[in-house]
Formats: C-alpha cells, sequence, structure tokens
C-alpha cells in the first residue's frame, strides 16, 4: 500500500501523495493546456481539491493516481473551456530541455520540429489527446488508461486509433504544406 493511501479510516495524506503523484499530474496538465503558469496554477489547485476532499478518497473504487487525474482532467476542461469563451489563444506545449552536444542548427530543427507535434497533439479533440497523451507519451497500458479514465477498455483503444488517424493525417498536411512553402 502506498504511503499516501488512507488505512484504517484515516484521512489521505496530500503531502504523501504529492511527493508520489505531483510529476506525473504537472507533466500530463503540461502536455494537455501547453507550457505556462497556469500549469504550476492547475497542479496546485488538484492538490487542493485533494486536499478538500481527501476524507472522501475511497481506496477501494480507486488508485491515488486515478483520483488525481481525474481531478486534474477536470480543472483542464475548465481551463480550456474558460479560455476559449475568452477568446484567448492557447499555448503550446512546452519544448523539451535541449540536448547539451547538439549543434545550434540541429537543435533549432529539432525544438521546430517538438513544437509542430505539440500543436498537432493540442488540436486533438480532448477525449482523443487524453488517451493518445496517456499512451503514447506517459506510456501507461491500455488497461491502465481505462482504469484511470473510466472507460471500458474499447473505448480506449477506439479513441487512441481516432487519435493516431487525426495525428497522421495532420503530420500529412503540415509536411505537403512545407513542401509547397520550400518549393516557392
Amino acid at each position: 500500500m502506498h504511503s499516501s493511501q488512507p488505512s484504517d479510516g484515516a484521512a489521505l495524506d496530500v503531502a504523501a501523495l504529492y511527493q508520489e503523484h505531483a510529476d506525473f499530474v504537472g507533466r500530463v496538465l503540461l502536455r494537455f493546456l501547453g507550457e505556462g503558469t497556469h500549469v504550476d496554477d492547475i497542479l496546485q489547485e488538484t492538490f487542493i481539491i485533494a486536499f478538500e476532499k481527501r476524507d472522501s478518497f475511497d481506496a477501494t473504487r480507486a488508485a491515488p493516481s486515478t483520483w488525481l487525474y481525474g481531478i486534474a482532467a477536470n480543472l483542464c476542461k475548465h481551463h480550456k473551456r474558460s479560455a476559449g469563451r475568452r477568446g484567448k489563444f492557447h499555448e503550446r506545449l512546452g519544448l523539451e530541455e535541449s540536448t547539451a552536444d547538439a549543434g545550434p542548427a540541429i537543435e533549432l530543427e529539432r525544438q521546430e520540429e517538438i513544437a509542430l507535434v505539440q500543436e498537432i497533439v493540442q488540436r486533438l479533440p480532448f477525449k482523443q489527446r487524453e488517451v493518445f497523451v496517456l499512451y503514447e507519451i506517459e506510456g501507461l497500458s491500455g488497461k491502465e488508461i481505462a482504469t484511470m479514465l473510466q472507460l471500458p477498455l474499447g473505448t480506449v483503444w477506439t479513441r487512441l486509433h481516432e487519435a493516431r488517424n487525426r495525428f497522421r493525417e495532420s503530420v500529412s498536411k503540415l509536411s505537403a504544406r512545407q513542401r509547397r512553402e520550400a518549393q516557392a
């Protein structure tokens, strides 16, 4: 049993929960929402809500990571809806750290490719993006995702299939556009 799970009716240890799961929740938020201070804000809000609802957590119904993911995903959806209503441009996902030995031209090209992939992921419908990020980027299994999202396994595979198709289609369109621009 994880140290953050309650035992004998005790309340959930949110500090231990943060230590065990904040990196995962933060990565997921970053991939869903893009880089910016809002990621830290929503991460903090996720654990504030977890603290406020710690007495209602039931370890027999969900793993702590599943429960936290649900809180974070709901906050993510709310943030996206709010940003859309305000008409703000959604930021792209943050670029990963550069490699120390790469030359400036290679590093710039790598960063441009990462930004392009991140932009495509941001354009996926949320339910497809959710499964795509958890499976392709976070490396969770289909069964883990089904449990986390409380979905039938078949639905996970369907959403992943649709997301992959949309991703490939977007890459093809962007590649064709880049070829046309290079020829012009």
